[in-house]
């Protein structure tokens, strides 16, 4: 066995596995989290065994041009192009470093960060957006911003910040609202 291939390619599938799961967990999406463990073991097992011959820029060639088949389809969150930098930078950086102390603290402060930045320790998301449908138009109200903010408030118990009738229906009798509110944090 070649425990000198076998080993940063654990820690690769390790921590590669955990930022998965941690994504899944609060984003559900399954596509990406698998999506994080495969590329990472995709990129190191090309540059590892490209860059044998300390040819390294050879492998970072190839890394850019699997890194731009994927970017050139659009995910539907910022967050999901960092974690496949995330799985990208870890397989890259497992294949070309030698000393597996550095390797795993490398690892750790990458994952810690990216697992950090995308939770709401730091972050928090104070403002929720929502789009809600009236099933009745008040016709002489729709441009009062005052009475279809009381409306708001006395449907559902908070205030808007920002609100935008983005459709109204005469056939179906009904209008569609986009209000911006402050969540509570707990």
């Amino acid at each position: 066995m070649d425990w000198s291939f076998l080993t940063p390619a654990g820690i690769t599938f390790g921590f590669a596995l955990l930022a998965s799961l941690f994504h899944y967990h609060k984003y559900f999406k399954r596509d990406i989290a698998f999506t994080v463990v495969i590329y990472s073991l995709l990129v190191f097992c090309i540059v590892y065994f490209v860059s044998f011959e300390n040819n390294i820029g050879l492998g970072i060639g190839l890394l850019g041009i699997l890194s731009l088949i994927r970017l050139r389809s659009t995910p539907e969150n910022p967050i999901d192009i960092a974690y496949v930098f995330y799985a990208i930078s870890i397989g890259l950086l497992n294949a070309s470093i030698e000393n597996l102390n550095t390797v795993l603290v490398v690892n750790g402060i990458l994952l810690f960060l990216i697992t950090v930045f995308t939770s709401d320790l730091i972050y928090r998301k104070n403002a929720v957006k929502v789009t809600v449908t009236f099933d009745d138009v008040e016709s002489e109200n729709l441009g009062d911003t005052e009475a279809l903010t009381k409306r708001i408030e006395a449907k559902f118990g908070v205030t808007p910040l920002k609100m935008k009738v983005k459709r109204v229906d005469y056939l179906k009798d009904s209008m569609t609202v986009e209000f911006t509110y402050h969540a509570v944090m707990r």
